[in-house]
């Protein structure tokens, strides 16, 4: 009986070994500033910004007639009949709620929009770091961005950042100015 458990041991040694000597290759990047570094980033920034604009500015002409039709009613309900009255009551509510459902659905609309300028970056950065990785061995590629939130510590030797930017055919940013030392 002593014999076949140490059989078993020895087997089980000889399978599990292996693979408990074998470590994953991790590599990592700051998918924060790779973004940062992307013109087609910048681009797709820019053109959320300016849909945002537009729905904000359509937001601000009806916040507009809305006072417009407010002030009328202030002014005029008095030598209105009850059946004008209750028209231009239902006018500023239905406008009210206009706003209120334009409001819910601009900003659906507005993710909806960002989300449709910046999926295919990701997708190109996501094949960009499969490539860089398998071409390098790394099992796994992890986003070391301080907004990510989960790197505790990374080896700068596994940062696969430049590899990832080269290979996505982005050149390489100038270096940022050093800031003034304090009191000059």
């Amino acid at each position: 009986m002593k014999n076949a458990l140490k059989i078993v041991a020895v087997a089980l040694m000889l399978f599990v070994a292996p693979t408990i000597g074998k470590s994953q290759k991790m590599a990592h990047f700051s998918l924060d500033s790779l973004l940062e570094i992307m013109p087609e980033f910048k681009a797709a920034s820019d053109s959320a910004q300016l849909y945002y604009k537009m729905l904000e500015n359509q937001m601000v002409v009806m916040q507009m007639e809305l006072e417009r039709k407010l002030n009328e009613y202030d002014s005029l309900n008095k030598t209105w009949s009850p059946l004008i009255k209750q028209l231009k009551e239902k006018e500023i509510t239905d406008l009210q709620n206009n706003i209120q459902a334009f409001q819910m659905s601009a900003q659906q609309d507005f993710n909806s929009k960002r989300v449709q300028l910046v999926e295919p970056l990701y997708n190109k950065i996501n094949k960009a770091a499969a490539d860089v990785a398998k071409e390098k061995g790394y099992k796994y590629v992890i986003d070391s961005s301080k907004s990510a939130g989960v790197m505790i510590y990374a080896d700068p030797a596994d940062d696969i950042l430049d590899a990832v930017r080269i290979k996505l055919g982005i050149p390489k940013p100038a270096p940022k100015p050093a800031a003034p030392a304090p009191g000059k």
